[in-house]
């Protein structure tokens, strides 16, 4: 077991050391990334398909040979170091299960926020690529900034008002989902989804071609998966699970509270007694489960939280409110008001954030590799402000709402937000 951490610490602080701003975690796109997932499925099966860089790490790509099936359960907001301290701890349920299995770090996409790290899970696409760039974005087509998890425009508590004005969320992204180029190769795909999104247009959009199987909370999640791995109708595909409780208690009590941990708890729990317990060895025979994540967490401390309204001026020098999320905004001065906002920040919120030109960010590679999307630039505006240990910059788009104040959050570029597990652990053995 002390081999299998080890490995993965290396890791880590070679990703570390590549990022190119100081302080901050940048996407590892060419190696250690999330949007290599797709890339690493499509070479286990055999499949040649343009998008991304299969994961090259050795060690995972001797867990990965053989197999016919494969299981990637997509714990939202669960950072590496949570699941570390739950498969290193002297006490852990799944100790007896971790000396055969590979662990390992990757980085999220910037944003690291659903919307964002979700569409490149599901096409293989970096952010530059798919445009999908954060929880809000400015939708040129409609003239509106708009909630990409509720596909709504911001200002609305119903959810996919976008598609009565017209907008297809199967058609949106303009590229194919994992689910289709797997299904155009003959190897059939299904999502295993809390029932409420089973037809979401976020689900529309991201999901396309796979067979959705509904689960009502996290035990039967794992039944669903036991069966479908038992099921011989499903002897050579891939199955994609999302779990998303953690993420809610992570936002309301904070990543570090008692409640989060708790969540991740319960969730290890039933992941044991349902599947890794129970399933038939035989029929789970050269069927590999991958663990991951679309993002981290961090602590938002409130007397950091930069409230927009509260500040006329800087708001006076935007053409729009901030979109992307409040830990990864991004800023739209109107002509001729950049240096000022600029200015705004230096002058009254002292070293909380590191604003960037989105242009040069661009060029850096913030956003990926690939072809730069039409939309993209329009979704990033002209700056990005990068806030630093528990700051964030918050814009009430629902400003008759009763204010909640989030304890936790994501979106930006730290450690904790940025860095998320991919534990790959064999079933058949």
């Amino acid at each position: 077991m002390k081999k299998v951490f080890s490995h993965a610490e290396e890791i880590r602080r070679r990703v570390l050391k590549k990022s190119w701003l100081k302080g901050f975690v940048t996407p590892d796109y060419d190696e250690y990334c999330i949007t290599n997932i797709p890339a690493t499925i499509y070479k286990t099966f055999g499949i040649g398909h343009g998008s991304g860089s299969p994961l090259v790490d050795s060690e995972l790509k001797s867990a990965l040979e053989g197999a016919r099936k494969i299981v990637l359960l997509l714990v939202d907001s669960l950072g590496y170091s949570q699941l570390l301290n739950v498969l290193s701890g002297s006490r852990s349920m799944l100790h007896r299960f971790t000396d055969r299995s590979v662990f390992l770090p990757l980085t999220s996409t910037f944003a690291s926020t659903t919307p964002t790290a979700q569409t490149s899970l599901n096409t293989g696409l970096t952010p530059q690529q798919h445009a999908v760039t954060g929880y809000s974005i400015y939708l040129k087509q409609f003239g509106l900034v708009a909630n990409m998890v509720n596909f709504t425009p911001s200002v609305e508590f119903r959810r996919d008002v976008l598609i009565e004005a017209g907008l297809d969320p199967s058609d949106f992204l303009g590229a194919k989902t994992v689910y289709e180029v797997l299904g155009e190769e003959g190897y059939p795909s299904h999502v295993v989804t809390r029932w409420f999104f089973r037809n979401s247009a976020l689900t529309r959009m991201l999901h396309k071609g796979a067979k959705i199987e509904p689960y009502v909370d996290t035990p039967d999640l794992f039944i669903t998966l036991r069966r479908l791995i038992e099921s011989r109708s499903t002897e050579e595909s891939y199955i994609f699970a999302y779990w998303d409780t953690l993420d809610t208690a992570s936002h309301v009590y904070g990543p570090a509270s008692e409640e989060a941990e708790a969540e991740i708890r319960s969730m290890i729990y039933s992941l044991k007694t349902e599947l890794l317990d129970r399933v038939d060895k035989g029929a789970a025979k050269n069927t590999l489960l991958l663990v991951t994540s679309d993002h981290g967490h961090h602590t938002l401390v409130e007397n950091k939280t930069v409230k927009v309204p509260d500040h006329p001026r800087l708001f006076g020098d935007l053409q729009i409110p901030p979109t992307g999320s409040s830990r990864a905004p991004y800023l739209y001065p109107k002509p001729g008001r950049l240096e000022s906002v600029k200015e705004y920040f230096a002058k009254n919120f002292e070293d909380g954030f590191l604003l960037i030109e989105s242009e040069e960010a661009l060029k850096r590679g913030l956003f990926g590799r690939g072809e730069v999307a039409e939309a993209t630039s329009d979704r990033i505006g002209d700056l990005i402000a990068l806030p630093r240990e528990g700051y964030s910059l918050f814009y009430p788009y629902k400003p008759h709402r009763e204010e909640f104040v989030l304890k936790g959050g994501h979106g930006g570029l730290s450690e904790n937000e940025m860095l998320v597990p991919l534990w790959a652990l064999p079933l058949g053995r």
